[in-house]
């Protein structure tokens, strides 16, 4: 096998390096390897372990039936004949 040596780590990605390391009981090396082969398209494994559907959730973003569910929602409020709500009902405008 092969050796590479990656000189000027800065200090941020070195730190998450080590984070992902101890989180997933690896060596910084493993978790480098991983990384690589990721970035390189030679494995379908995010070296962070976490699938992107679940950062995605996490986030707030909607599922397609999740998007279609508030679209039939919002299309619900496009037929309804209302005016202002802060009327009392059956109150009319004075003039």
């Amino acid at each position: 096998m092969a050796e590479i040596r990656v000189n000027n780590i800065d200090e941020e990605t070195h730190e998450r390096l080590t984070i992902l390391a101890n989180e997933r009981g690896l060596t910084i090396n493993e978790v480098a390897l991983r990384a690589l082969r990721y970035a390189l398209g030679l494995s379908m494994e995010h070296p962070s372990g976490q699938d992107r559907q679940d950062i995605a959730t996490m986030r707030g973003v909607w599922s397609q039936t999740e998007n279609q569910a508030f679209h039939e929602a919002m299309e619900a409020f496009r037929h309804v004949d209302s005016g202002p709500t802060f009327e009392p009902v059956g109150s009319k405008k004075q003039e």
